[in-house]
C-alpha cells in the first residue's frame, strides 16, 4: 500500500471551531498523543499571535519526539520570524490562489504578494522546512491556477497544499487538482473543509490521486462545519493506502479527546476552571 502522511490541525485549524479553545496544558497532552499514535507531521498554531502562542509551539514542539511540529502564517516576514523564533519545524505559508482572495481578504495586488511570499521563503529557506498553501483553490480559474504554479516554480518552492477554503469541492474536482499540481512537480497536500460533508470523501479522493500529504483534525473539528475527520479516514483508507496508524489508534485518539473537542462539555468545565483526566492518552497509545 502506498504511503501518505498524516497532518493533524486540531490545535490550529481545529481551535477556530466556535466555543473551543484549549489550554496549553492540553494543547500538549494532545500533542504528546498523537506523536504516540504515529502522526506524522502537527500544525499546532499561528506565532504571529502573539508570545503565548510561541510558548505554545515550544511546549509541544519540546515534548513531542517524532512528530514535525509545523506553524501556519501569513506571507507577513513578521509572521515568519514568529515562527522561527518558536521552533517549528515547518513553515506553511498561506498564499491567496484567487482574485478574490488578493482583493477582499488580503488587500494585496498580485505583485505585490508575489513579492511578499518571495521574502518570506528566502527568510525562512535554510532555518526550516517550508509549504506553501493556495488559498481558495476550489473557486481558482484554470488561469490563476497555472499563474500560481509557474510564480512557486519560479520561486523553487517543491511543497503546495491546496485549500478547499469554502468546502465546495466534489472527488472528482478534488482528484483533478492535485493531479494538475503533481503534473507540474510539486509534492501535494490536501486541506478539505466539510462545508458540504464531503472533507472526508474528497480527503480520501486526493490520497487516491497521489497526494503525499492529506489533512485531518480529532473528530472533524474545526471552523464552520470542520475539517476531514481522523478515524473516519482512517477506517475508510485501510485497505488501501498505509496512513502511519492503525484504525484502532486512531479510534482511541479521537474516544480519548472526545471530551476536550466536544463544545458543550469544554465549556462547562471551562467555566467550573475543571478539565477530564487525560492521562489515559499515554498509556493507551504507549
Amino acid at each position: 500500500m502506498r504511503p501518505v502522511k498524516l497532518v493533524d490541525a486540531t490545535l490550529r485549524d481545529g481551535e477556530q471551531a466556535p466555543g473551543l479553545a484549549f489550554s496549553p496544558e492540553v494543547r500538549a497532552q494532545l500533542a504528546v498523543a498523537m506523536d504516540a499514535a504515529g502522526i506524522f507531521q502537527l500544525e499546532v498554531g499561528c506565532p504571529a499571535m502573539g508570545p503565548a502562542e510561541v510558548d505554545n509551539v515550544k511546549a509541544i514542539k519540546k515534548v513531542c519526539s517524532r512528530a514535525l511540529i509545523s506553524a501556519w502564517n501569513r506571507i507577513r516576514p513578521s509572521d515568519v520570524e514568529a515562527s522561527l523564533s518558536s521552533g517549528a519545524d515547518l513553515i506553511h505559508l498561506a498564499w491567496p490562489t484567487t482574485k478574490l482572495h488578493l482583493e477582499r481578504k488580503i488587500q494585496k495586488t498580485w505583485a505585490k504578494a508575489a513579492e511578499d511570499l518571495a521574502t518570506c521563503l528566502k527568510l525562512a529557506k535554510g532555518q526550516a522546512q517550508v509549504s506553501v498553501g493556495l488559498e481558495d483553490v476550489s473557486r481558482a480559474t484554470p488561469e490563476e491556477l497555472s499563474r500560481a504554479a509557474e510564480l512557486l516554480l519560479s520561486l523553487e518552492v517543491k511543497s503546495v497544499r491546496l485549500s478547499d477554503t469554502v468546502g465546495i469541492l466534489t472527488p472528482t474536482q478534488a482528484r483533478s487538482l492535485v493531479r494538475f499540481f503533481l503534473n507540474k512537480g510539486f509534492l501535494v497536500e490536501f486541506h478539505a473543509h466539510n462545508d458540504l460533508g464531503l472533507a472526508v470523501a474528497n480527503t480520501l479522493a486526493a490520497a487516491l490521486a497521489g497526494a503525499e500529504k492529506v489533512d485531518v483534525t480529532l473528530l472533524g473539528v474545526g471552523e464552520r462545519a470542520g475539517n476531514c475527520a481522523l478515524a473516519r479516514l482512517v477506517d475508510l483508507t485501510s485497505h488501501k493506502l498505509d496512513l502511519g496508524l492503525t484504525l484502532q489508534k486512531a479510534q482511541e485518539l479521537e474516544d480519548l479527546a472526545r471530551p476536550y473537542l466536544d463544545r458543550a462539555f469544554y465549556a462547562r468545565n471551562l467555566l467550573a476552571s475543571k478539565a477530564p483526566d487525560i492521562e489515559g492518552f499515554f498509556y493507551k497509545l504507549a
